[in-house]
């Protein structure tokens, strides 16, 4: 069986990479950079451009599964250019893929597409915990941007492929990502919560990211599931664990919401929205988490 990996040089790429070659799956890539066409040693590398409609469609030779996990960071600044450079990276690169294999569907062995989703869907909420079934919203920019990926994501269903997007939470990584920053200012004893610090926070480690990818494909597993721990945090459960296991002092007050608005304008719901997200529906098809708790996660990781 052969997979087809876009996005696959990011911090989540490399990891699903590693997984997948581990497990003994045919690998190849689209990259953005024709620098990294020979990127991995053993994955064959294909060059593509989403912004300007153009791929080579060799890529598609004898693949069966495709991941998409294309996407301009969100954690740039939200200027209009940025926010429409995560759109489109999203958004351009799904359709480029969908029409590119319309176009050639017979003469293809391609039978599953699964994207890349993000948990920043549901409505910020202190006291719902959502499940794939919950209403997701479409005010915010998070909230917009996901709709219109899962929309053009669920395309391929119309050219008898199946569909899975997996939602993804706040992925804990030793490379990058989220916990670099937290690390370095939790060194030096800045650590702050943001707003209330009450607000949950639904994350995830790397290794059981790549290894819900897998399930997914060695299960042929199809619609919608949310990629979280079974035990999601405060804020300010996540900032002190941090802090503890750095053997650092957490004491600084939170910087009230109102001034973070005041810095940060809309892109503050990355630090002030609140999502207790569930992860029953992929827990109850058999995957098993590696690092189910915080502290345990973090320990592997600081």
């Amino acid at each position: 069986m052969k997979i087809l990996i876009a996005g696959a040089t990011g911090i989540i790429g490399e990891s699903l990479v590693d997984k997948f070659i581990k497990f003994g799956f045919s690998l190849s890539y689209l990259t953005t950079n024709k620098n990294k066409i020979n990127y991995f040693k053993n994955a064959n590398g294909f060059y593509w451009k989403p912004s300007e409609g153009y791929i080579d469609l060799d890529c598609f030779n004898d693949v069966s599964y495709i991941i998409n996990l294309s996407g301009y960071s969100v954690s740039n600044i939200w200027t209009k250019k940025n926010k429409k450079k995560i759109i489109d990276s999203r958004v351009l690169s799904t359709k480029l893929l969908f029409y590119s294999i319309k176009l050639k569907k017979d003469n293809l062995k391609i039978k599953h597409y699964i994207s890349a989703s993000a948990i920043g869907c549901y409505i910020s909420s202190i006291n719902k915990i959502y499940d794939e079934n919950s209403n997701i919203g479409n005010n915010s920019f998070l909230q917009k941007l996901v709709f219109e990926w899962e929309n053009e994501a669920n395309n391929f269903n119309t050219i008898d492929c199946d569909v899975t997007i997996i939602r993804i939470g706040l992925v804990l990584s030793k490379n990058g990502g989220l916990l670099k920053p937290l690390k370095f200012f939790s060194k030096f004893g800045l650590g702050s919560t943001f707003g209330s610090g009450n607000q949950f926070q639904s994350w995830i480690h790397l290794e059981d990211l790549a290894s819900i990818f897998l399930f997914v494909v060695q299960n042929d597993l199809s619609g919608i599931y949310n990629a979280v721990s079974p035990n999601p945090v405060s804020q300010n459960e996540l900032l002190k664990s941090i802090s503890q296991i750095l053997n650092r002092p957490f004491f600084l007050p939170s910087i009230p919401s109102f001034f973070v608005k005041m810095i940060m304008g809309e892109m503050s719901t990355l630090v002030l929205d609140s999502q207790n997200v569930s992860s029953g529906k992929i827990i109850n098809n058999g995957f098993k988490f590696k690092f189910p708790f915080l502290k345990m996660a973090l320990r592997t990781l600081l």
